[in-house]
């Protein structure tokens, strides 16, 4: 199974656009089992403090974003808040998505964040054994 760190603005843009938009595609993919979703505490707050943003009403309402939190917060793969990464992209609030998929030995990080894209991260783990996950 390929275990993914997926940056939270794909989880809200799953909400906001088709339900065939890749970032659709790729809440499919976890909901099926096709893909482990690496989550950590940081990237939970990110995820919750962005969902409920009243300006995302005119795309989804408050319950659609909560249900979606829930989601991630019961079923992807709680793992210890991992050692920063400073430095590792242009924006430092993303470097802790790169910190998480090292330490966990993601497959990939999956984002439409040019900071993260423009990073040229290839591959994200690290050559040391991953911590155990919740």
């Amino acid at each position: 199974m390929i275990r993914a760190v997926v940056d939270p603005g794909v989880l809200i843009s799953a909400l906001i656009g088709s339900p065939e938009s890749p970032p659709a595609r790729i809440v499919d993919a976890w909901l099926d089992d096709r893909i482990e979703l690496l989550v950590s505490p940081d990237l939970l707050t990110e995820l919750r403090l962005v969902a409920l943003r009243p300006k995302f009403r005119r795309w989804f309402d408050e319950d659609q974003a909560r249900e979606l939190i829930g989601r991630v917060e019961r079923h992807a793969t709680l793992c210890p808040e991992p050692e920063p990464a400073p430095g590792a992209t242009r924006d430092a609030a993303d470097d802790y998505l790169v910190a998480l998929a090292r330490a966990q030995r993601a497959d990939m990080i999956i984002s439409g964040d040019r900071d993260l894209l423009d990073a040229g991260l290839g591959d994200p783990r690290p050559y040391r054994p991953p911590r155990r996950c919740a």
